[in-house]
């Protein structure tokens, strides 16, 4: 496996990785803006003034693929690999990725599907939800799952307890995703950090090592955010749901502590989870879209900016991902206290925010 040495050649290879990437995001931004697929603006919750390509999400996989395989082709012609030798050596390394993950990555193509078949042709939400859960159900069943759920009163390790909770987990922060993504900018940025963090993590403390190809899909990562910072191109469900199962399908089979992936995902978990929470106990119903999130009020009624939005979600991701990587150095009971400390403080602030608002819709 292509691991890396930051100190080393490793590392520069990371880079041009990273650095194709984005280069391959670029282009392929240049040809999904021209297929007609948009974002139209509705009374609802897309409040954006002119129609917006939403294909980000095929941009994102076409770059992660065309950085990997042009690293990989630099990398070989750089120590003088015949091409054959190449080849056999990528698709060892690719079956090597995969090994054990299958059933992790078939969940994160279904999401795709189910998001991509959604852009284009508008898929009815109980149907692409019932979809996206038994597919979800489907790779705990098949391996998707954590070895325990911790704590410090001891480990719970009740294999159907754990396949209904991999399951939900899946369930839940793919939806999450898809909910933050209303804000230019917040929502893929703060899966930048969270990835990011991840990875680190499960270097240090997990059961991998940091591979190129963490590279090459953060690289079209950058490159999407370069586009939708302006409010240029939409990621769509397809980029919403494929990335957010491929975090919560990869922090499931890390080999990190559950609560250090709870860790890395609070800021989304905290936001979704007090919003339905609060539409539920106020009769709203929880499939129609809104605008009750705090990161769309902060926008509609607070008056921040895309970037000042984004900007305050990034350093929420970014706190976090700190702490989940200190908690897991740590190991013992630190993943759970940092989990619950810092979810507590969160629902604080989200709670504090929403008084706020409510009173200022009383004052009006």
């Amino acid at each position: 496996m292509l691991g890396v040495d930051w100190l080393g050649v490793d590392g520069l290879a990371g880079a041009a990785f990273g650095a194709l990437g984005l280069a391959g995001s670029l282009a392929a931004i240049a040809v999904v803006k021209r297929i007609g697929v948009v974002d139209a603006p509705d009374e609802a919750r897309k409040t954006q003034s002119a129609p917006v390509p939403r294909l980000g999400g095929v941009a994102i996989l076409a770059g992660t693929l065309i950085g990997g395989l042009l690293g990989f082709l630099v990398f070989f012609l750089s120590y003088g690999t015949r091409p054959a030798d190449g080849f056999v050596a990528l698709m060892a390394h690719t079956r090597l990725l995969l090994s054990g993950y299958e059933a992790a990555f078939l969940c994160v193509v279904v999401a795709f599907l189910i998001g991509l078949w959604d852009d284009i042709w508008t898929a009815n939400t109980k149907l692409k939800l019932f979809i996206l859960a038994a597919a979800c159900l489907a790779a705990a069943a098949f391996g998707t799952l954590p070895e325990a759920l911790s704590s410090p009163w001891g480990e719970m390790t009740v294999p159907g307890l754990l396949m209904v909770g991999s399951a939900l987990w899946l369930l839940v922060f793919i939806n999450a995703v898809n909910f933050m993504d209303g804000s230019n900018g917040l929502a893929v940025g703060c899966l930048v950090i969270m990835l990011l963090g991840l990875a680190f993590a499960g270097t240090e403390a997990g059961d991998w090592q940091f591979s190129v190809w963490w590279f090459a899909l953060i690289g079209a990562m950058i490159g999407f955010l370069l586009h939708n910072l302006s409010g240029a191109l939409y990621v769509g469900d397809a980029g919403a749901l494929g990335l957010g199962a491929l975090f919560a399908a990869l922090g499931l089979k890390s080999g990190l502590d559950v609560w250090t992936i709870a860790t890395l995902a609070l800021p989304f978990l905290v936001e979704v989870l007090m919003t339905l929470v609060w539409r539920a106990k106020h009769g709203r119903n929880l499939l129609e879209p809104h605008l009750d999130h705090a990161y769309q009020r902060l926008r509609g009624e607070g008056g921040w900016s895309h970037m000042e939005t984004a900007l305050l979600y990034w350093a929420f991701s970014a706190s976090c991902a700190v702490a989940a990587y200190i908690g897991a150095l740590a190991g013992g009971a630190a993943p759970f206290a940092i989990f619950w400390t810092l979810g507590l403080f969160g629902i604080g602030l989200w709670v504090r925010h929403r008084r706020a608002a409510q009173a200022l819709d009383q004052g009006d």
